[in-house]
């Protein structure tokens, strides 16, 4: 029954396209990439992780340092060099319907009969993916990068006319990236704008009657990229098992080009971490407390962060000295702003000094944009200090006009 299916979707795509001929559907994965760089600290130092790989023979999947994914093995074994991207149709990708005859298609979706995909249809019919990631740090926030994207190979030699073609069938691709307890599926498009359906979302599991449809809303891959939507928040030692999804949307109205047949699509999926953009953040130490830092080895500077809305309770980084003579700096995620306090602890971890305010008595937890922090005093109760950041005082109390916490001196 499959294979007269196959035929008659294959049919339909030549009829709508005006071509015959005994042309079959090939799907051919080129390149499926994960790349994450993962700074990570554990307790008071920096540690990088060796890269993980796992290759499955027809592509591979590779992170770097601090994310880790499993071997895949032969799980997903090799994708079929007579398989197909049958016209299918979800809400969301998780539950996929196919029409149940090609000599059944109609303008109208309410009027046709549909099955539910299956495990004959994977990685046959669409594509399916399953891999876990586990992170090595605490508030290890994934995001998609730009880099990201679904297209169909175009020959260099191509005609004006194929190119056109495969691009209006790229518009009708599908990706879906799941994990277990998401709220729900994201669905991407590889397009540069939202773009929208109304696609099946039940049927008469008996009849194959269609029963109700929903709007399905597929997003570009970059509404997804750093600094915008994350896709998943880990903490450290957690895995967490994702899907990729791809199918070929039929309610799109692209979908009836054939341009999609005899093209290799290409998968770029590269993640990226709030640990993967870091920032420098310098401490400029005053006489005192330089000449304490230098005189007790066993001492550690730290800049504490806090983030409970991410489940980070006193992460602590540690400040290296630098070459510039009172000068100590670390890195940290750009997107760490506020509660950030600079430590002084001894041999044993115990804090001995903190810097939280402004000698004005400002605080000094909100960093604004500034990357260098300058030392006033130094007091075993009472330590203060400012964030500077280049511009010009403004207040001459300890920061520039309209910006919080910003304390220039």
């Amino acid at each position: 029954m499959g294979k007269i299916i196959k035929k008659r979707v294959a049919e339909f795509f030549e009829i709508m396209s005006g071509k015959r001929g005994d042309k079959k559907l090939t799907l051919s994965i080129v390149s499926l990439f994960l790349a994450v760089t993962l700074v990570f600290t554990v307790t008071y130092c920096w540690y990088a992780l060796a890269k993980g790989a796992g290759n499955t023979g027809s592509y591979s999947l590779t992170v770097g340092n601090g994310l880790r994914v499993n071997d895949l093995g032969d799980t997903e074994q090799k994708f079929k060099d007579d398989s197909v991207l049958l016209p299918a149709s979800s809400v969301d990708g998780r539950n996929l319907f196919f029409p149940t005859d090609g000599t059944d298609f109609s303008n109208e979706t309410s009027k046709m009969t549909f099955r539910s995909a299956n495990a004959g249809d994977r990685n046959y019919d669409y594509v399916q993916l399953d891999f876990n990631l586990t992170a090595e740090a605490n508030y290890t926030s994934i995001y998609l990068d730009k880099s990201t994207s679904l297209k169909i190979e175009v020959p260099n030699d191509a005609s004006d006319e194929y190119r056109a073609a495969a691009a209006k069938a790229e518009k009708a691709l599908r990706t879906a990236i799941y994990y277990e307890g998401m709220d729900k599926p994201v669905v991407f498009t590889s397009q540069m704008n939202p773009c929208s359906v109304d696609a099946v979302k039940d049927i008469d599991r008996t009849t194959g009657r269609f029963l109700e449809s929903s709007t399905q809303v597929a997003v570009p891959f970059k509404d997804y990229s750093y600094g915008k939507n994350q896709l998943a928040m880990l903490n450290q030692g957690e895995t967490r098992p994702f899907s990729l999804i791809i199918w070929l949307e039929g309610t799109d109205p692209n979908c009836t080009s054939a341009a999609v047949m005899l093209k290799q699509l290409v998968l770029n999926l590269t993640f990226t971490t709030s640990w993967d953009n870091t920032v420098d953040i310098m401490f400029n130490a005053n006489d005192a407390t330089a000449s304490l830092l230098n005189g007790h080895p066993e001492y550690t500077l730290v800049l504490n962060y806090n983030n409970t809305a991410h489940k980070i309770d006193n992460m602590k980084f540690t400040m290296q000295k630098t070459e510039t003579a009172g000068q100590w700096k670390c890195s940290i995620p750009d997107n760490a702003y506020n509660d950030l306090s600079f430590m002084i602890l001894d041999g044993a971890n115990n804090k001995l000094y903190e810097w939280t305010q402004t000698t004005s008595g400002g605080s000094t937890l909100n960093r604004g944009t500034a990357t260098t922090f300058y030392v006033d005093s130094l007091n075993s109760t009472d330590s203060r200090g400012h964030w500077h950041d280049g511009d010009i005082e403004d207040h001459g109390e300890g920061h520039d006009s309209g910006i919080i916490d910003d304390d220039d001196w």
